[in-house]
């Protein structure tokens, strides 16, 4: 694999890059929902208010393309795409988590991700920016 070059004469920094990646607008939310259970494309939208199709799609593409995220196709009618997250995303999550860990050493948090972790009545979660979780729901 070559270095992602920016100009043709100088390699970018490997963490701008994957920054720039993880950084683009949504994305955090969708790798957020990924965690959390299989998603089928069109549920993003409702899961993340003001998300276009468009956008969606670009992001889901980038993604997928890192190794973020993966799609599956199912062989059936109506057509059923899903998207779930790789061990390289859960990886990406980790490291979330840790910066929200600093976050909350020089500002007040007091939410919780989904992929923070889980107790035996599945995920915790009370992050403003996603509505509330209901099991079941595609």
């Amino acid at each position: 694999m070559q270095p992602y070059r920016t100009n043709g004469s100088l390699p970018e920094c490997p963490i701008s890059k994957m920054l720039n990646i993880i950084s683009a607008k949504w994305t955090v939310e969708i790798l957020r929902e990924a965690s959390i259970e299989p998603v089928r494309t069109r549920r993003f939208l409702r899961l993340i208010p003001s998300l276009s199709m468009k956008c969606l799609q670009e992001r889901l593409k980038e993604l997928e393309h890192y190794g973020l995220i993966k799609r599956e196709e199912f062989d059936e009618l109506p057509r059923r795409v899903e998207h779930s997250i790789t061990e390289r995303g859960q990886r990406i999550l980790k490291i979330m988590v840790e910066l929200k860990e600093i976050a909350a050493e020089v500002m007040e948090v007091d939410c919780t991700c989904p992929f923070e972790g889980a107790n035996e009545h599945g995920p915790e979660d009370n992050c403003p920016r996603r509505p509330p979780l209901r099991s079941g729901r595609k």
